[in-house]
């Protein structure tokens, strides 16, 4: 079941749905004159170029956003 992006020529808005099969999608305005648009993938993670250190990850993330200071994330 992907997610498409798409955008409503009738109101202008650009909205994301999860189609299932042949689905017919419309916009939040009622209209069905949806154009679904070139989605972006997400970049897989490279790796460092030789003698360069990674970039460290985000502060975000772990039981408690990496803030808590009692463990290593």
């Amino acid at each position: 079941m992907p997610i498409y992006d798409y955008h409503c020529t009738s109101c202008g808005s650009r909205f994301e749905r999860l189609v299932r099969g042949t689905a017919t999608v419309t916009c939040t305005c009622g209209s069905g004159a949806v154009e679904r648009l070139m989605s972006l993938t997400a970049r897989p993670a490279a790796s460092a170029p030789v003698g360069q250190t990674p970039a460290p990850a985000p502060a975000a993330g772990g039981c408690c956003g990496g803030g808590c200071r009692s463990h290593s994330h």
